[in-house]
């Protein structure tokens, strides 16, 4: 399938969360990415008493405060992938120790939360407390309000004792809108569908995926890709943008103009745009200006009725 095929079926998987059963609707998205979801045990009852009933126990660490099991209106095992789904997929798939680390095999849970809003530290708690329970890594489906967070963890052997993992750093992919799926985070859920790990960090075992799943997530890498796109669009508008209001030397359409004084000129004018993009765009993303403003249509028939400027 071509990538811009795999990112529509993407964002069509988002929006099916809008209405429907949550782990279906899931399990939609993680086949719409390329995983053998065929191992399945679902929950018979959808819910905390039925999971703690099945997995936990006086001994176990689980927080129930810092999971906020309080606030969990639903949760279901979605699948299982071990080294058989892979094989399946990639042909020979072993699971021999890196770094300290053994994965043999990965679980695959969907949570709804009942309040509107929650923070990466929230999360991440919950994500944690998830994964003291288990002896394999669970990665977690959030769904909260009209947004969905994809969560993983890193872990690895303890040092002194092999039947302990030391769970580290969570990442997470936070507030993807099922009602309108932002295109940076169609492009982060396609560099974590299957094929395009695979083409990407050429894994041959489950710590190499997990260890690319990780890198794909990471807030820093989603910054580094940020500002390697910015830069390269900054360096291509210079060859092609025209700000006017220039004295003669620095104006590039002038008789009288001077290279590096249309260069500063140029350069100068195109980062204060894009500092003011970026700035507006940030407003929008944290919800301090009416969504309206960005609809075309709305101005039109609005504001510059209200302003009665021409059309």
């Amino acid at each position: 399938m071509a990538q811009a095929d795999t990112k529509l079926s993407i964002k069509v998987s988002i929006e099916k969360f809008q209405k429907g059963n949550l782990t279906d609707n899931s399990l939609s998205l993680f086949k719409t990415l390329g995983y053998n979801t065929e191992r399945q045990q679902p929950f018979e009852k959808k819910n905390y008493d039925y999971f703690k009933e099945l997995y936990l126990d006086n001994d176990t660490r689980f927080n129930e405060e810092k999971a906020l099991v309080s606030h969990w209106s639903y949760i279901d095992l979605l699948f299982q992938l071990s080294t058989d789904e892979i094989n399946l997929q990639h042909g020979l798939f072993d699971t021999k120790q890196v770094d300290q680390t053994i994965i043999e095999a990965y679980l695959f849970f969907t949570i709804e939360l009942s309040a509107e809003s929650y923070n990466r530290s929230d999360l991440g708690q919950i994500t944690r407390e998830i994964n003291k329970v288990f002896s394999m890594p669970v990665m977690v489906l959030f769904k909260h309000d009209n947004l969905l967070t994809l969560s993983a963890i890193n872990r690895r052997k303890h040092k002194l004792d092999a039947q302990k993992d030391i769970l580290k750093k969570v990442t997470l992919i936070k507030g993807i809108s099922i009602t309108e799926p932002h295109r940076a985070h169609i492009e982060t859920l396609f560099d974590l569908s299957f094929d395009e790990l695979l083409r990407v960090h050429k894994f041959n075992n489950f710590v190499e995926l997990h260890n690319a799943w990780q890198k794909t997530l990471d807030i820093k890498e989603l910054n580094k890709r940020f500002y390697k796109e910015l830069s390269i669009w900054y360096f291509w508008a210079m060859r092609n943008v025209y700000f006017p209001d220039a004295s003669p030397d620095a104006d590039n359409k002038g008789l009288f103009q001077k290279e590096e004084k249309v260069r500063e000129h140029n350069a100068k004018n195109l980062i204060l745009l894009l500092t003011r993009i970026l700035f507006v765009w940030f407003t929008k993303e944290k919800n301090l200006i009416p969504d309206e403003l960005f609809d075309e249509s709305f101005i039109k028939n609005n504001l510059l009725k209200i302003f009665s400027l021409p059309r």
